[in-house]
């Protein structure tokens, strides 16, 4: 069998012109014409893109390490490309923008193959034709393991734009989706369990979906006062929110969403589904604030089948901190235990 091509054989530049080549490849075969507002795109030292007059630019970049964000062992490269265009998807989703361009730099240790990042580019192409986005450029350097780190850029009207710090008391808090899958789906893989038994759990970790079309319509009808995506869990993100907006909160851990899958799985080992939904990570849900006037609005966009949404609990004062109602009816303080990176405890 013939060794597979390596991207140290072909090179960095070779690389770069092989993935210009690709993205066109991409654009053709979906139909989408060159966008006229990309001014110079792949293969220049930077991108000029003009945005649209009256519009806020957004710009939002993450990076995903190898045995930090993902395991090639638990992931393939498509579904590891994917998932680095979702995060940054949900980070413009979580201010209500409109996603546009998008720039990919890569760590490589030169032992990949072309396959693989053929691979992994068909999944980032896959993930930005679902939000109708390009690629634009980027970059690529030697790496000790696979980094991947991507620039969105977005834009939203001024008028439109959702922050953190916009929440008050006497909001109510909603979230979208189901929670607590993603991180049972991690631990489904890592536990090599066989994936049909509990199907859909481990593709909410490796292929999970950012809500930004949710987020653009809440932008569009201004109905959130705050939001964020849940990237490190519910108890650490409603932290953060709850900071910035100098607010408390009080949840109800019965209207917690989540899934009958999830259920099944934790009553299998024995385990609190609701642990899983309170501090497990890489949701990338929208949690968000809906002033007591505006929750008709949302209420009839929910009954009408265009957003999927639940009311969680509400936002209370600063001072009692953030409260959460047990199943049982206990009441406790919930403390932020989700994912952090310099957490020597974690």
């Amino acid at each position: 069998m013939a060794r597979p091509l390596r991207v140290s054989s072909i090179g960095e530049f070779g690389l770069i012109r092989r993935i210009k080549k690709n993205a066109q490849k991409q654009l053709e075969r979906v139909c989408v014409p060159c966008d006229p507002a990309i001014l110079l795109g792949i293969g220049d030292d930077a991108a000029a893109v003009l945005p649209s007059p009256g519009n806020c630019l957004l710009v939002t970049t993450d990076i995903l390490l190898e045995k930090t964000h993902f395991d090639l062992a638990l992931s393939s490269f498509f579904q590891i490309g994917y998932k680095s265009i979702a995060v940054n998807l949900s980070d413009i989703a979580a201010m209500g923008g409109v996603p546009r361009f998008y720039l990919v730099s890569l760590g490589l240790t030169g032992k990949e193959s072309v396959s693989d990042m053929d691979h992994l580019y068909q999944g980032m192409f896959w993930a930005g034709h679902e939000a109708g986005i390009s690629l634009i450029g980027g970059n690529t350097a030697r790496s000790a393991f696979l980094l991947i780190s991507i620039t969105l850029l977005g834009e939203i009207p001024k008028n439109e734009m959702v922050m953190r710090s916009g929440a008050n008391v006497g909001d109510c808090l909603y979230v979208t989706g189901t929670l607590g899958d993603s991180a049972a789906g991690l631990e489904i893989l890592q536990k090599r369990m066989r994936k049909g038994t509990f199907r859909g759990l481990p593709s909410k970790h490796q292929m999970p979906m950012a809500r930004w079309r949710e987020g653009r319509l809440l932008a569009q009808n201004q109905i959130p006062s705050a939001m964020i995506d849940l990237s490190d869990g519910l108890s650490s993100d409603l932290s953060h929110l709850a900071i910035q907006s100098g607010v408390g909160a009080r949840l109800e851990c019965k209207n917690i969403p989540i899934s009958p899958t999830l259920k099944r799985y934790a009553k299998s080992i024995g385990a609190n589904p609701y642990d899983y939904a309170l501090h497990g990570g890489e949701e990338y849900e929208l949690l968000f604030c809906v002033p007591e006037e505006k929750r008709d609005k949302l209420e009839a966009l929910i009954q009408n089948g265009e957003i999927e949404a639940r009311q969680i609990g509400k936002l209370i004062p600063k001072r009692n901190g953030i409260l959460v109602k047990g199943i049982d009816g206990a009441i406790y303080k919930l403390r932020p235990s989700g994912y952090d990176h310099f957490n020597e405890k974690r």
